[in-house]
């Protein structure tokens, strides 16, 4: 028996911000508070447009003086641009690493994991960890390791967006990508990027639309397709593997879904 199952994740790289004033500087962009590595090792975070629309997503660690942003690897210069665009006057130095990430789920809590961190957007995601280039990687002896697509899988039955593949950048809010119920977002932490439109709709209850994990019962769907039902838009379709996938659908439509080859995934 394994203990559990583990995976390279290729597209990853990483952002470190360094200098006295790094934290203040992410604390007043981020809609993560960064006192949370106060007490955890990682948080989950995201950098919003002004109009409070998802911009980049990422994990925040501690690394020394640094905190390092773990982002998606083609995603690095751009958020590295934006950063820069904000520092202004502040003591804050920004640069890109090569780094190596693995996730590793279905573990329980093994002791032999204590340099990982849980993944807090779901227990079920296990942990996960970046290594900077030349440190030695454990050989996860009793793991079987597997194909990203497992991992990819993992986050389509949890109604978990994976970066590129289920965020429509700039366009989707936190709310129609459950990102606020996924630890991605503080709601007691001071003012930041795109906070007052996240709060309200939060608080509210206003987003009409959400992301789903969905059963393909017909043809699947291409990335970022429309969903119709009876000629009416319904939503649209993200990434999808092995019968399943993640869709944005509106809350008032799930009763349409079975004409269009999908239905709800339930028991997740």
């Amino acid at each position: 028996m394994t203990k559990g199952s583990y995976t390279f994740l290729s597209d990853r790289a990483a952002i470190a911000v360094s200098g006295p004033d790094a934290r203040g500087f992410l604390q007043g962009m981020v809609t993560q508070d960064i006192a949370t590595l106060d007490h955890a090792p990682m948080a989950y975070s995201l950098l919003l447009t002004a109009q409070g629309k998802v911009h980049y997503d990422f994990f925040m660690y501690n690394h020394g003086n640094d905190i390092i942003l773990e982002c998606e690897k083609n995603k690095a210069e751009d958020l590295l641009s934006r950063l820069r665009m904000f520092t202004l006057r502040k003591d804050v130095t920004l640069k890109i690493m090569e780094i190596q990430v693995i996730a590793v789920w279905n573990c329980g809590d093994d002791p032999d994991l204590f340099s990982f961190a849980h993944d807090l957007r779901h227990a079920a995601l296990g942990y996960r960890r970046f290594f900077a280039q030349g440190v030695e990687i454990p050989a996860f002896t009793g793991y079987e390791r597997v194909d990203e697509k497992f991992y990819h899988e993992l986050l389509i039955a949890h109604t978990v967006p994976n970066g590129s593949r289920d965020i429509d950048w700039e366009s989707d809010t936190v709310a129609e990508l459950n990102l606020d119920r996924l630890n991605a977002v503080s709601f007691t932490k001071g003012c930041y990027l795109g906070q007052e439109l996240t709060s309200r709709m939060h608080h509210r209850g206003l987003s009409k639309r959400g992301l789903y994990t969905v059963i393909i019962t017909g043809d699947a769907l291409r990335p970022f397709s429309d969903i119709l039902a009876d000629g009416n838009l319904i939503g649209e379709m993200r990434s999808s593997a092995n019968g399943s996938g993640l869709a944005i659908l509106r809350h008032d439509s799930l009763e349409l879904l079975g004409t269009c080859g999908l239905k709800i995934r339930d028991g997740i």
